[in-house]
């Protein structure tokens, strides 16, 4: 594979037949993510440099925060308060109110995790189009899947380019199993009302 990446999650994740396979690809990766800034990050310079410049959002924080390691997540908070301590400098006029409220907006929504899961996730969505390439198994457990969650079917779309030479196959692939499956659930969502409607007492 042109990515180094475990693809045996992928298989995994494909065999469960869940809802979304993405999904708990992403939810494992985010586990490991947290664990090691409650672990070992906190002692390597380059994940403190990170945590500093970025910090946590608020999903990210909460977290870590209902970890065990509570003195690895104030270490690392305040490496974070350290980097950001300009932002509750003094405000003396409604114009630099203003930019302030733009860059406290800006530096919360930053998150040294969330940057970390991305860039996972995209070489999961290339290495997910190669497999289609280059491994007939995977190609039937692909078409045998209940789809995604609408969030990773765009991610997979955009990331279609890495089937190549294959990308119209494996494009009418991913449709095919996503309209199969949106049909199916909008069946059953009005199976679901249409019980509750007095007229099918």
């Amino acid at each position: 594979m042109r990515y180094h990446i475990d693809t045996g999650l992928i298989y995994e994740k494909f065999r469960e037949n869940g809802e979304c396979p993405l999904c708990e690809i992403e939810k494992k990766a985010q586990e490991q993510f947290v664990h090691e800034f409650l672990n070992d990050a906190v002692m390597e310079d380059d994940s403190r440099i990170s945590v500093a410049k970025h910090g946590f959002c608020e999903k990210h924080f909460d977290a870590l925060f209902s970890g065990k390691n509570k003195l690895s997540v104030a270490l690392q908070v305040l490496s974070r308060c350290d980097a950001i301590e300009d932002l509750v400098a003094p405000v003396k006029s409604a114009g630099k109110a203003k930019a302030r409220a733009a860059e406290i907006l800006k530096a919360k929504d930053d998150c040294v995790i969330c940057d970390l899961l991305n860039k996972s996730m995209e070489k999961y969505y290339k290495t997910i189009a190669q497999m289609f390439v280059k491994e007939r198994e995977f190609f039937k457990l692909l078409y045998s899947s209940k789809g995604f969650c609408m969030k990773h079917y765009a991610e997979l779309l955009r990331y279609s380019g890495s089937a190549f030479p294959m990308q119209k196959e494996y494009l009418k692939t991913l449709s095919e199993v996503q309209k199969k499956n949106f049909d199916k659930i909008k069946t059953d969502l009005k199976a679901f009302c249409d019980s509750h409607d007095y007229r099918n007492a």
